[in-house]
């Protein structure tokens, strides 16, 4: 287990304030694939393509400073992998009969099935949250190559390349006719989406590596407040861009890069709530992660046919959602861990 503080820090890694905004961002998963909670196209916009996509590269970014962390007590990327991979084949079986039952309802012939389980787990995962998972793993091995070849400053540049070639989809609407929207098409005809392991994950794994690194420079200790409020400004006023010619796809915000870095730099640092047992809550998280699309696919198929705005069935189906989701993990976890409920 990690120590609560690195060697020669001067103050401590706030893990319970990192706890609730993962936490947070779980349920900020959830919200996003319910669909559609607003009538109004600017607070839906607000929601979902902003705050939603606000949870993945905090993981990102959280998760990949604390895999540093624990290479630097001589921890092992390989077994690290191995467990991470372990989890990811225990859902990817549980989630394959909604993987099939999907491949069933495309036009495509059926003998192509196990091809296309193939490509599910080895790119966009068996259930639409589970392509986290490849893509982090794949922009893990990258960053790490990468970083141990050439240093921090040029794969610093070399990620911020591959994640602006990755933002056309956002952007899509400045570039409509152009050769970069012409190239974007042809790579999305074969590969979907360029939210995957080359062009999204690798420079937000990149960033907790910079931060760990980093740690007890001026950059990251002085200031770090004001940091973050500037970077949210300039997160509101990107959203504002990407809102008025919205493109294919709205995951790849520029802002997103200072934002859910000096966030995460705040998460950390922070005294607030300092010395709290918050673990309970990061279990929850993740498997508030991986259990979210059962209930939410079954109570859209509840609704099937009823006449409900989208916005009321999206608001029904989170609320349902969030309260099964976390029944369920609260069993899951007593059954693995009986001894956190056991009464003195």
């Amino acid at each position: 287990m990690l120590k609560r503080e690195r060697a020669g820090q001067e103050q401590p890694i706030n893990y319970a304030m990192l706890s609730i905004f993962q936490y947070l961002a779980s349920i900020s998963v959830i919200l996003v694939h319910c669909q559609r909670l607003f009538a109004n196209d600017l607070l839906h916009f607000t929601q979902k393509s902003m705050f939603g996509r606000m949870a993945v590269p905090f993981f990102l970014i959280s998760s990949a400073y604390l895999l540093r962390a624990y290479l630097a007590k001589k921890g092992s990327l390989k077994s690290y992998i191995q467990r991470i991979l372990r989890h990811y084949l225990l859902w990817s079986v549980l989630y394959t009969p909604y993987a099939l039952l999907y491949f069933w309802s495309l036009p495509i012939d059926k003998y192509y099935a196990p091809l296309a389980l193939a490509a599910g787990f080895l790119y966009i995962g068996l259930c639409y949250q589970l392509w986290y998972i490849p893509a982090f793993l794949l922009g893990l091995l990258l960053v790490h190559f990468f970083y141990k070849k050439w240093g921090p400053k040029k794969t610093g540049v070399f990620l911020l390349l591959l994640y602006l070639i990755g933002s056309v989809e956002t952007y899509y609407g400045y570039f409509a006719g152009s050769w970069l929207t012409q190239l974007y098409d042809g790579y999305a005809k074969l590969f979907f989406t360029t939210r995957n392991g080359i062009f999204y994950t690798p420079v937000f794994i990149y960033l907790g590596y910079v931060l760990y690194d980093c740690w007890q420079t001026d950059f990251f200790k002085k200031s770090y407040v004001k940091k973050l409020i500037w970077s949210v400004m300039f997160l509101m006023l990107d959203g504002v861009i990407v809102f008025l010619h919205q493109g294919v796809d709205k995951n790849f915000f520029l802002g997103l890069l200072p934002f859910s870095l000096f966030l995460v730099n705040w998460v950390l640092r922070t005294r607030i709530g300092l010395g709290c047992q918050l673990r309970h809550l990061k279990q929850l998280s993740v498997l508030y992660f991986f259990l979210h699309p059962i209930f939410i696919e079954g109570a859209f198929y509840f609704l099937k046919g009823t006449d409900f705005s989208p916005w009321d069935k999206g608001r029904f189906v989170f609320f349902i959602t969030l309260l099964l989701t976390h029944v369920t993990a609260e069993v899951l976890i007593r059954l693995q861990h009986p001894q956190i409920y056991k009464r003195s």
